[in-house]
């Protein structure tokens, strides 16, 4: 057997068993267990509808980048304290976020930059009632405390298997901001790709780089799924 037959063969041993305490993902068979001896439970009808295509096409468990089936078993071994983990990386990333850092020049870039990014601010300080600095220097702002708190109570306030998907969706936005708003259905995936992605795109129309396009597209991908886990948590 060839090691794309033998790949195949592996990754259609998984499945899902349906118990009277939940819904677990089980391999040849069995329960499968984590590294650390952990069930993977699958806590709704809307994921399990989103892993079955990934039981039948390798490709998605073993070669992509993303996939539910990585994330819950990743999400399995956390601990219950391990929640604060996860709120820290997104305030971590709310205080640099990259909508408070706009380009000088090309003008028409930074009148582009200052548009979206006012707009999504706004949309975001008018449902937490926060206030935010932005600069067009490279040195760090200082952002207001008060603000800053306010998204961190809310990021407490959410289950930790949100949370753990919303750290996925921050990696690849750089934007807490962005992530915050997607999670609570303000930004759609295309809006939060564009919104991050401004000034790339803007550069790529110019040059036109094939390379860059299909990384950019390949995002846009990323972006669209962890978005589709967020809504059907």
């Amino acid at each position: 057997m060839n090691k794309k037959s033998l790949k195949k063969t592996i990754i259609e041993k998984f499945d899902l068993s349906l118990t009277d305490k939940g819904c677990f993902l089980t391999f040849g068979g069995e329960i499968y267990l984590t590294k650390n001896g952990n069930k993977v439970c699958v806590p709704n009808e809307n994921l399990i509808e989103i892993l079955k295509p990934e039981f039948k096409d390798y490709n998605i468990l073993e070669c992509s980048k993303f996939s539910l089936t990585k994330i819950l078993i990743s999400f399995a071994d956390q601990l219950p304290h391990e929640k604060s983990i996860f709120v820290d990386e997104l305030i971590k990333y709310l205080e640099t976020d990259l909508l408070f850092y706009r380009v000088s020049s090309p003008r028409n870039l930074s009148v582009s930059q200052s548009e979206k990014w006012d707009k999504i601010i706004h949309i975001f300080d008018s449902i937490f009632q926060t206030s935010w600095s932005v600069s067009t220097n490279i040195m760090p702002l200082k952002q207001d405390p008060e603000s800053i708190q306010k998204i961190k109570d809310y990021l407490i306030s959410l289950d930790t298997l949100n949370l753990h998907i919303m750290t996925y969706l921050l990696k690849v936005t750089g934007s807490c901001i962005v992530t915050v708003l997607c999670n609570i259905k303000k930004l759609d995936a295309m809006e939060a790709w564009e919104s991050v992605n401004i000034e790339e795109l803007w550069y790529n129309k110019i040059y036109n780089d094939n390379e860059k396009k299909e990384e950019l597209d390949s995002q846009m991908v990323e972006v669209d799924f962890y978005i589709k886990l967020l809504d059907s948590i």
